[in-house]
């Protein structure tokens, strides 16, 4: 008995605190068969109903209990010790009136020991040990010191019950944390940073990466944690397929556990290399979105055998969100990609039209405006050799007339570029035009501007604020119905601000924004996009009754055409 104590002392099966319940009901078992000097030893873990839900055996190899085929279901003798939850002891089990005997491929077993296990005073499972080595019987003190084991056995299944719940809800703490930060990014770059720090932190025993592959490329965009030894001695930024184990989860879309790496065993340089580092186990987990594999979590431990079941399906989870990420990263890019295209194609647009602008206003002014001014004084010079009053009435008339039209025509050129914006600047411009429009339409329009610098504001930015503050007037005019008008410039901070304000009737903009009639909110929406492209924003404020206040924010250090 003092043996077996001491086989039992040295187990250590209360010094290991790291084992999940699973390896735990392993554990156990197999040091049963030990301490008691059994050949065959197994556990038999019940459910509610008291039948059996897991067994786990040891002394027979894998092939030898695929052959025997189906587990026990708890008749015959491991029914007895189910039913009555006493120990029971026998010489030859065979001989039992309830003896069920046993199935193809099964061992001859004939001494047979059996224990009850219970945890926290409620039955657990039972001990079985069979075929006494020696080819005795097991003996009262054998009986005595497998009660002992499993007392011993029920504390220890308590505690990695305890701890496994502990692990999970802390995983589960780490997972929703995960999911949380994937959700909020917007890049692969960091999708993949997210993911890595994150299984790391699940993960402390272990050295994490996460490898996202290019479609049609052999060659793959690693990311690691901060301080990882992946990261120190991994040199290249990049990994071949085939030459890691890697492939199996690229390829087949199916996970990969090597819980014993060696460097005679390696089957890829990768396995080697990982090998002569130290790494004795691995795990690894493809990230797939639809029929698409896009890429690898991995991590390697300097333990054999390290990952668990619990780590599979950790990792697992990861995946799956980190393929939603990545998805949702790269449709995001595209898009960017396209508004890109399109902002640039909307500038050239706008550009060339402003330049056709310039060229139309140009020859209005120079050209036209001449020749109506030289008409003009044509008209002047007829009308001294007239002496006939009618004559000279209507000669009176037609000057009028050519000099309304002159007027209308240097309106229009003035409207289509202000020759004040690129000879004094956007604040004169924009004086000039509200004293125009105040005149035009018969409404005050208050303007101010705070020291505002114009060799500041780039010419690009100043043309776009005045047509913004241009397009705000000409709505206040059409459908404000307003008795007053401001407009006003800031400096703030490395921004322009512009404001645009009246007292009029306002407008609910939700409800013009998603207007059918395109053209009732074209003047709005193009008020935005060219704040857009000066990298800017516009705000409408608005309610009805309550008039209205555009604010346009533009960088000044950032702004662009």
């Amino acid at each position: 008995m003092k043996e077996q104590l001491v086989k039992l002392l040295q187990s250590g099966i209360l010094l290991r605190f790291d084992r999940t319940l699973e390896e735990t009901l392993q554990r156990i078992t197999e040091t049963a068969r030990f301490v008691i000097g059994a050949k065959y030893a197994a556990l038999a873990v019940l459910d509610e109903q008291r039948r059996i839900a897991r067994f786990f055996y040891s002394g027979l190899s894998k092939e030898e209990a695929e052959r025997i085929g189906q587990l026990p279901q708890g008749r015959g003798m491991l029914g007895v010790l189910i039913e009555e939850g006493k120990p029971l002891r026998l010489r030859d089990v065979t001989k039992h009136p309830k003896a069920y005997g046993f199935p193809p491929h099964h061992p001859v077993m004939r001494s047979f020991l059996g224990v009850p296990i219970f945890v926290n005073g409620k039955p657990f499972g039972r001990l079985y040990m069979t075929e006494k080595i020696g080819g005795r019987s097991f003996t009262k003190q054998d009986e005595e010191i497998a009660m002992l084991l499993a007392r011993q056995a029920g504390a220890v299944i308590e505690r990695a019950i305890l701890s496994e719940q502990a692990n999970r809800s802390q995983r589960l703490e780490l997972l929703n944390e995960i999911i949380g930060r994937l959700g909020r990014l917007t890049d692969e770059r960091s999708v993949l940073k997210a993911a890595t720090k994150g299984i790391q932190n699940a993960l402390p025993f272990a050295e994490v990466a996460t490898v996202l592959y290019r479609p049609n490329e052999s060659k793959s965009l690693l990311c690691f944690p901060e301080g990882s030894r992946f990261r120190l001695q991994l040199r290249r930024p990049c990994l071949k397929v085939h030459r890691t184990p890697l492939s199996v989860c690229l390829q087949e879309r199916k996970p990969l556990m090597l819980p014993n790496i060696s460097v005679e065993g390696a089957k890829t340089p990768f396995e080697r290399w990982l090998a002569r580092r130290g790494f004795k186990s691995l795990i690894a987990i493809p990230v797939a979105a639809s029929e698409q594999v896009w890429g690898v979590i991995f991590a390697a431990s300097v333990h054999s055998d390290a990952f668990s079941k619990d780590d599979l399906t950790f990792l697992q989870t990861v995946s799956e969100h980190v393929a939603v990420a990545l998805t949702n990263a790269r449709l995001l890019s595209k898009l960017r990609e396209k508004e890109r295209v399109r902002s640039l194609l909307l500038s050239k647009v706008v550009t060339a039209q402003e330049e056709e602008r310039r060229r139309i206003s140009h020859e209005l002014h120079d050209q036209i405006g001449q020749l109506l001014t030289a008409l003009l004084i044509q008209l002047q010079l007829l009308e001294r050799d007239f002496s006939e009053p009618i004559l000279r009435e209507r000669l009176g008339l037609l000057k009028h007339l050519v000099e309304e039209i002159s007027a209308h025509l240097h309106h229009i050129a003035w409207e289509l570029r202000p020759p004040a914006l690129d000879e004094l600047g956007l604040v004169a411009a924009l004086e000039r035009l509200t004293e125009e429009w105040s005149a035009r339409f018969g409404i005050p329009c208050d303007f101010s501007a705070n020291s505002l610098l114009d060799g500041e504001v780039p010419s690009e930015t100043a043309i776009g604020i005045f047509r913004i503050v241009q397009e705000a007037l000409t709505n206040i005019a059409k459908h404000a119905k307003a008795s007053l008008a401001k407009v006003s410039l800031a400096q703030e901070k490395g921004e322009l601000l512009v404001k645009v304000e009246d007292n009029g009737v306002g407008f609910r903009v939700s409800e013009i924004l998603r207007h059918p009639d395109e053209t009732k909110r074209l003047g709005l929406l193009g008020m935005m996009e060219r704040a857009a492209m000066l990298s800017g924003t516009l705000t409408i404020d608005s309610k009805p009754g309550k008039g209205t206040k555009v604010l346009v924010r533009i960088p000044l250090s950032k702004s662009r055409w």
